[in-house]
């Protein structure tokens, strides 16, 4: 009787283990931040910083940066819109840094920015960053790089 429960307790684990491994249950995702990714997934950083500054040349601080929408394709004309409704806001020294992980990136991103002053100061504006994947810098295995571009904006009084 003893015998028999080694045995089964010893099957059931092979089994289990077996069975774990063919439907992919790991930790390739555990150390990783955002999306848990299974076997590694192709993914690439892109990043926008710059300064907002007002008319006289004045850094502004605490004006908002939107990033609606983030358009990417490529040479074959496949497009891929994601609404991400990320926001960012300056620091004191007017200064904005915004970053995106995409997965399964095309070869070409191009990033909407909005730029607002929350307290309506200013006029509000808005601009696209490109990025290529000729861009891309550091990558390795599925981590394709990471791209970065400086964008600034100066934002004019309300009459």
């Amino acid at each position: 009787m003893k015998l028999f429960k080694r045995k089964l307790i010893k099957g059931t684990n092979w089994a289990l283990a077996g069975l774990m491994s063919l439907l992919g249950f790991n930790c390739s995702g555990c150390d990783s931040v955002g999306p848990a990714t299974e076997y590694g997934s192709p993914h690439a950083e892109y990043k926008v910083m710059g300064v907002v500054k007002n008319e006289n040349g004045e850094v502004l601080n605490g004006i908002r940066i939107t990033v609606p929408e983030i358009l990417m394709n490529d040479a074959n004309g496949n497009e891929d819109l994601k609404l991400v409704n990320d926001t960012v806001y300056t620091d004191e020294q007017g200064k904005f840094l915004y970053g995106q992980t995409q997965y399964f990136p095309l070869d070409n991103v191009q990033m909407k920015l909005e730029v607002d002053d929350p307290t309506g100061a200013f006029e509000a504006t808005s601009d696209s960053v490109q990025f290529n994947r000729s861009e891309l810098s550091g990558g390795k295995g599925w981590f394709y790089g990471t791209a970065f571009k400086v964008k600034d904006f100066i934002l004019k009084q309300k009459k």
